[in-house]
């Protein structure tokens, strides 16, 4: 079975003239073949051959000018050539390689408009696809290109294959073509948007992963669940409670049944490994992972509960906050990670983020949710985990280390002092942003560096400690 391909048509007016003129010159140009022979036989036989390619180049070049779509899969996405803004190529990104997706004003807009139902607001903008790394090519696509319908097929791809949380600016322009398309047509009582997005959800998505509802038991009836506390993709987390009425937080996992079992099996093997090595530690910063198993074809991380607010609920809370609460909890961090990566081998959390990072009502900070233990998922599935802004350039490559979490732990404390996320594999500066004192801005900077970063915990503790002492 031929896999399947989103296609949006894209509108090049440049591209659709030219094609245009090369189509109604045909006569001329087809019969050059016949005129070279008629002129140069017997004269050049260089100059036959080359009047004989001459159709086969317009009809090369008419093909290439007729490549006007947005391809999608998958696997990634591929726009063609735009001659109306100067690109002379297409350019193609997979999924895994996209940092961001956001939506901005364009800045080569041609003023021709893509469709009669594309109002100015909305053709006036840019999807952007921003990768990873400097390497890779960014992708913009022009609204004005496409009309409203097609827009809305963009959108609602984009929400299938790069799940998460969305740039604020592509809800924005989903709402504003709602509004627009429910100008145009109120003759139906679902939008474009629901027809299409519960087709891609038919053709693409695999097997739903369906969380588990309250009152549900697992492990032969000894963990009760309680409620769910988040879900997404192929994992859910839930409040939960023993037979002996203890609260506890269970972690669910799974992997869909149409994946290799060779690789299923593997993958289980290095959730268990990493289960065990979470088992045997101990420390009061760190949540204390009780114990693991497996049933129904799903895996479970057994974790000790623990009340408040993560540090990502905290600043929207509170928005962000003073620098001496920053150096506090900045040297509860590198506590944590010195504890970790002091570990035999090193313990590398992974996912050292203000979402994993709980402040309880003593002041403690603790580490909650490893992205250790989650890894077998990505392995499995091809499919990469973790939060993009966080995530270091070697660990997205695969090759976490310990100064991965560095690099989390420095996006983490930019996002306590300006209450932004940080741009993703990029050095951030606070100061760029807020007012902080230099020293700290200077270490923030340093932790985030793609290259050249600060070399361990300890270092980063002892220069916490000079900020705080001199502040």
């Amino acid at each position: 079975m031929a896999e399947l391909c989103i296609k949006l048509d894209y509108q090049d007016p440049v591209k659709e003239g030219a094609a245009t003129l090369i189509k109604s010159n045909f006569p001329l140009w087809a019969i050059l073949p016949i005129l070279g022979a008629i002129f140069c036989a017997g004269i050049s036989i260089l100059m036959t051959v080359l009047f004989g390619l001459v159709p086969l180049f317009f009809l090369a070049l008419l093909k290439t000018l007729s490549t006007r779509q947005i391809l999608m899969d998958k696997r990634g996405i591929e726009v063609p050539s735009d001659l109306s803004r100067g690109r002379l190529r297409g350019s193609y990104l997979r999924w895994d390689q996209i940092a961001r997706t956001f939506v901005t004003s364009s800045s080569g807009s041609s003023g021709s408009s893509g469709s009669s139902g594309s109002s100015s607001e909305v053709s006036a903008k840019e999807l952007v696809f921003l990768p990873f790394t400097k390497e890779l090519p960014t992708i913009r696509v022009p609204l004005d290109r496409l009309d409203s319908n097609q827009t809305e097929k963009l959108l609602v791809s984009i929400q299938l294959f790069l799940p998460g949380e969305n740039d604020q600016s592509l809800e924005e322009l989903s709402q504003s073509l709602r509004r627009l398309n429910a100008g145009l047509s109120s003759e139906s009582e679902f939008s474009y948007t629901d027809i299409w997005e519960d087709e891609l959800k038919r053709r693409f998505r695999p097997a739903a992963f369906m969380p588990l509802e309250s009152g549900v038991t697992v492990r032969e009836g000894s963990i009760k669940i309680e409620r769910a506390l988040a879900s997404g993709g192929l994992s859910a987390v839930y409040l939960a409670s023993t037979k002996q009425g203890k609260l506890v937080v269970l972690k669910e996992s799974v992997i869909p049944e149409s994946y290799e079992s060779e690789l299923k099996e593997k993958a289980r093997e290095m959730f268990a490994r990493e289960a065990r090595l979470l088992m045997k530690l101990d420390f009061d910063k760190i949540v204390k992972v009780l114990d693991f198993f497996s049933e129904g074809g799903r895996s479970y991380l057994l974790l000790e509960s623990v009340t408040g607010p993560d540090l990502r609920q905290y600043v929207k809370q509170h928005g962000k906050l003073r620098e001496s609460l920053v150096l506090d909890l900045a040297l509860q961090m590198a506590d944590i990670l010195l504890y970790l990566h002091s570990q035999e081998p090193p313990v590398i959390h992974r996912d050292f983020t203000p979402d994993n990072l709980v402040l309880q009502n003593d002041g403690k900070l603790v580490a909650i949710d490893f992205g250790a233990a989650n890894e077998y998922i990505g392995n499995a599935t091809g499919t990469f985990v973790g939060k993009h802004a966080y995530i270091a350039p070697e660990q997205f490559r695969g090759k976490a280390s310990p100064q991965s979490d560095l690099y989390a732990m420095g996006g983490t404390l930019f996002y306590l002092l300006t209450g932004e996320d940080p741009l993703a594999l990029s050095a951030s500066n606070p100061a760029d942003k807020v007012a902080v004192s230099p020293a700290l801005a200077k270490l923030v900077y340093d932790l985030t560096l793609p290259e050249g970063r600060i070399a361990n915990a300890a270092v980063v503790k002892a220069r916490l400690e000079i900020i705080k002492t001199t502040a």
